[in-house]
């Protein structure tokens, strides 16, 4: 995709506001019909008029940005009017990129997420949410912070990664399919722990290992993956048994602290 500049630089200043993983919504016939996730962006004219050429204006689709995960979302343009705060009779008719307190809306809204590209956040922009979030933060600014913080955790466990190993069960699976999981549960950290982002979470998958960790059926000492005394069925306890004794990759001097206080929590 790309769009060239106006008077004012007005496109380019759009342009200069993307984000890898930031959603890129196409509309026709009052109805928003696709979306994908940026993915990269260049300002390259040589590389826009080799591609596209040029418009009756003499202009180029120089600001390029790249997406993926192209899919299929019908949303009537009456609908995203109302969730952004737009008349009712708002048509968009060019490249426009939405504000902060509006992309939040439509986020929250649809639950859109790209299956590989993380959110960009800044390490000051963590410790603001951290400081500044609150339990009872249920409105699309707490949402809105909880989603930063997910992607600053994603980013810092996955980096660039599309494939990465659960660290309880060690087997590899889109990062899609993975959690950034706190070893001691988020709400018993201190502002201080939770700011221990190298140490306080490490990744496990949504077949198992995440939901078994949460809930106390595991738990790991000196890098072993243990089992806990709990209610099973025979399914369950093959799963169990099946990670009993894995190595824990995430165990080390440093989140030892945290793995015991999650064996100490679940303990009977």
């Amino acid at each position: 995709m790309g769009s060239y500049n106006r008077s004012k630089n007005v496109n380019a200043n759009k342009w200069d506001r993307i984000q890898p993983a930031d959603i890129t919504f196409f509309s026709a016939n009052r109805t928003l019909y696709s979306y994908g996730f940026v993915t990269y962006k260049i300002h390259n004219k040589s590389l826009a008029e080799e591609l596209w050429g040029y418009n009756s204006k003499g202009e180029t689709w120089e600001y390029i940005y790249f997406l993926d995960e192209i899919r299929e979302h019908t949303i009537p343009i009456a609908l995203f009017n109302d969730i952004v705060g737009y008349s009712e009779n708002y048509m968009i008719q060019c490249f426009t990129v939405l504000d902060e307190d509006k992309s939040n809306a439509l986020l929250t809204y649809f639950d859109l997420e790209s299956e590989t590209a993380i959110q960009p956040v800044s390490q000051d922009k963590y410790k603001e949410n951290i400081d500044s979030f609150k339990v009872e933060d249920l409105d699309i600014e707490g949402k809105s912070k909880n989603r930063a913080e997910q992607s600053f955790l994603r980013k810092t466990l996955f980096g660039n990664k599309t494939i990465e190993a659960c660290g309880i069960c060690g087997k590899e699976y889109p990062i899609s399919f993975l959690v950034a999981s706190h070893i001691k549960k988020r709400s018993f950290c201190t502002n201080e722990e939770k700011l221990d982002y190298n140490n306080i979470v490490m990744p496990m998958c949504k077949f198992g290992c995440d939901d078994l960790f949460e809930k106390g059926y595991i738990s790991v000492a000196n890098r072993k993956v243990l089992v806990n005394k709990k209610v099973a069925t025979e399914p369950l306890n093959s799963y169990l048994n099946s990670i009993k004794g894995k190595d824990c990759e995430s165990w080390n001097n440093s989140t030892e602290i945290f793995f015991e206080w999650h064996r100490n929590h679940h303990s009977i």
